[in-house]
């Protein structure tokens, strides 16, 4: 019903009622005709109306992408915290989970292999991916479990005798690579050969390597390091056999100066 026809009805049945009273009820008529139509908020900035925000409004939709996928390059939060005896002991734990049936040894291309494994949410086998990636990410630590347990010699085979001797050894110098080991006796020559004057004052008796490593470790800092340094030069028999000088058949016993520069060319 429109406005003008719920006046007209109000009028013809308030003839007979006081002025008052048809003034009231025209009034709340026109109140009600107005609330039924749309709100509108007059705005400031468009010259047409606008309905109210408040009922329409839309929040802005926030997408903040896939999640960060994990960086393969950064330590793991769990083994990047690992010391390297710990990931050693884990490795010869799970020693089985690395070689393969057909294998005597674990070896490099082995832990290399599982290291490239996407994780499959399995958390044993994930943990083993896990394990052989912080490895890679060592290659000092590789290098030591991979040295023959006899000779010291890398030869491609991670035994348990190999690890278990690693993790039992508490020598700093463990993680030294051949050259750095050998760097290591040139950067102690005068340390290690007889004094001057003694029959060998210009080179190193390839015997003073066991006498030095029989010694215990008195707490003296100079001392222990040239006791450790013998002790590592004894677990590497080749290394030391090369030191003499890399021909076998031109060893006499005697290290020099120049035997070490030659290997370490």
């Amino acid at each position: 019903m429109s406005v003008s026809a719920s006046n007209q009805a109000l009028a013809s049945s308030t003839d007979n009622l006081p002025q008052t009273r048809v003034d009231a009820q025209r009034t709340a008529v026109a109140k009600a005709a107005v609330t039924r139509g749309p709100s509108f908020v007059q705005s400031t900035s468009q010259s047409g109306p606008v309905f109210n925000s408040t009922a329409h409004s839309c929040k802005p939709c926030c997408n903040p992408g896939p999640p960060a996928r994990p960086n393969p390059t950064l330590p793991d939060p769990v083994y990047g915290k690992q010391s390297n005896e710990v990931l050693a002991q884990g490795l010869l734990d799970k020693y089985n989970a690395f070689k393969p049936w057909y294998a005597a040894t674990v070896t490099p291309q082995h832990i290399s292999r599982m290291a490239r494994q996407p994780l499959t949410g399995n958390a044993e086998h994930d943990a083993n991916i896990k394990l052989a990636r912080e490895l890679l990410k060592r290659p000092g630590l590789m290098q030591a479990l991979d040295r023959n347990n006899g000779t010291g010699a890398l030869d491609n085979a991670l035994s348990k005798d190999d690890i278990s001797k690693f993790i039992l050894s508490s020598n700093p110098l463990k993680l030294q690579d051949d050259k750095q080991l050998a760097q290591n006796v040139l950067n102690n020559f005068n340390a290690l050969k007889g004094p001057w004057w003694s029959a060998n004052r210009n080179a190193i008796d390839i015997n003073t390597f066991a006498k030095l490593a029989s010694r215990p470790l008195v707490g003296h800092e100079a001392t222990d390091n040239i006791t450790q340094l013998a002790k590592e030069i004894m677990a590497r028999s080749e290394l030391k056999g090369s030191m003499d000088n890399v021909f076998g058949f031109l060893r006499d016993g005697k290290i020099t100066r120049s035997d070490l520069y030659r290997l370490l060319r």
